[in-house]
């Protein structure tokens, strides 16, 4: 089967992504035994002279204005195609060109489900507010307060002529993908509500579960892990080190390690580290070397991080109000925690570790079952045939 995978990114041969998203679906798909190819933008100098193709590089290099015309879609002659456009009504052009070489189009979205605010006015605001402050958080904080309130408000006020253009763009979408079942389950009664033919699946995001694996030799070591961008609103830095804290003066011999970009160079406690971006290969040593997975986001749609920490045998600790809570805690036995109690989840945790009931073997093999790219990709596999 030949199958194309398009996203609408620019990008240059060396940030070429093989480890996450549709990178690692191309991936995953050739290992077994199809014609995958991932089609991306190139960007500088490759727009004149695209990168050659290698067996390590399936990639075609595509123009925006190739994959806007339906004689290109054709000429590639794809068995199945999967979209990565995050359900955007300023792809239907892609859509409707994708459309026209196969029937079989899929399209992959990294949503939470809050659409629009027919959704759930308060928590669709909420998330308005909350990306829109992603983006301004490096203004002055009344500014940025101002304009992420404003900019919720017309959210709400836009959502009729919001759910017209959604409407336009599900009805060229003849099966979408969403990465939890709460997601799944709001996007079938969005489209029930703007009578969408569009069907509605629940297929987890893929993980390198080769490296993201425990393999049950080494201890694990009385650590909290959390990895995020931490540079950025959405992951509510101040509020996971509060927490933390206060769990590591309650319990003197556990330690807690945060990783990734935006952190400072000192540390607020002596027994928290602070470790930039690692690769992949090494935040799985870390990860394998932990009990347990805390984040603090005010949103996630999936959080990559979390399932990959499961796979590497920690447990996880989150806000319940999110889907992706939800979905992972079912992996390692209990039941998920409210951001007002974070604390108190951790100190679940913490007890359920040191009283032997969290094995991490069997939440790594719990994990990496759901989670391989191979089962993933089987499962596009699947969904397309029975289109």
């Amino acid at each position: 089967m030949k199958i194309l995978l398009y996203t609408d990114l620019t990008i240059r041969e060396d940030e070429l992504f093989w480890h996450r998203d549709l990178g690692l679906l191309t991936q995953a798909f050739r290992e077994l035994g199809h014609e995958a190819w991932l089609v991306v933008h190139p960007a500088g100098e490759s727009t004149r002279h695209p990168p050659p193709v290698t067996p390590q590089n399936p990639v075609i290099w595509a123009s925006p204005s190739d994959v806007r015309n339906p004689s290109w879609w054709q000429s590639q002659k794809p068995d199945l195609i999967i979209l990565g456009l995050w359900t955007r009504p300023k792809y239907d052009s892609v859509r409707r060109a994708a459309l026209s070489a196969t029937p079989r189009v899929i399209e992959r979205a990294d949503s939470d489900g809050m659409r629009t605010a027919s959704c759930g006015l308060q928590t669709y605001a909420r998330r308005r507010y909350d990306y829109f402050r992603d983006h301004t958080f490096s203004w002055p904080q009344p500014l940025s307060v101002l304009c992420s309130c404003l900019y919720s408000a017309i959210s709400v006020l836009a959502c009729p002529w919001m759910e017209r253009r959604i409407t336009e763009t599900l009805r060229l979408i003849p099966d979408l993908v969403v990465e939890t079942r709460g997601a799944a389950e709001s996007w079938r009664s969005l489209g029930c509500r703007l009578k969408a033919a569009t069907r509605v699946h629940h297929i987890p995001h893929p993980v390198q579960t080769d490296l993201f694996r425990y393999h049950g030799s080494g201890l694990k070591q009385k650590r909290v892990i959390s990895v995020g961008r931490w540079h950025t609103y959405q992951k509510n830095l101040p509020f996971l080190l509060s927490v933390l804290r206060i769990f590591l003066e309650r319990h003197p011999d556990w330690s807690g390690m945060v990783v990734g970009p935006g952190l400072k160079q000192l540390s607020p406690h002596p027994r928290i580290d602070f470790t930039q971006n690692l690769p992949p290969a090494d935040l799985a040593e870390r990860m394998r070397a932990s009990r347990i997975f805390l984040f603090s986001s005010r949103y996630e749609s999936f959080l990559l991080a979390g399932a990959e920490a499961l796979g590497a045998g920690c447990s996880v600790v989150g806000p319940e109000t999110l889907v992706a809570t939800q979905q992972l805690v079912e992996i390692q036995g209990c039941a998920p925690t409210t951001s007002r109690n974070l604390l108190e989840g951790l100190e679940a945790e913490y007890q359920a570790w040191e009283e032997g009931n969290r094995s991490p073997f069997k939440i790594s093999q719990r994990a990496c079952g759901e989670f391989s790219s191979q089962t993933v990709a089987q499962r596009f596999i699947s969904l397309a045939g029975s289109s």
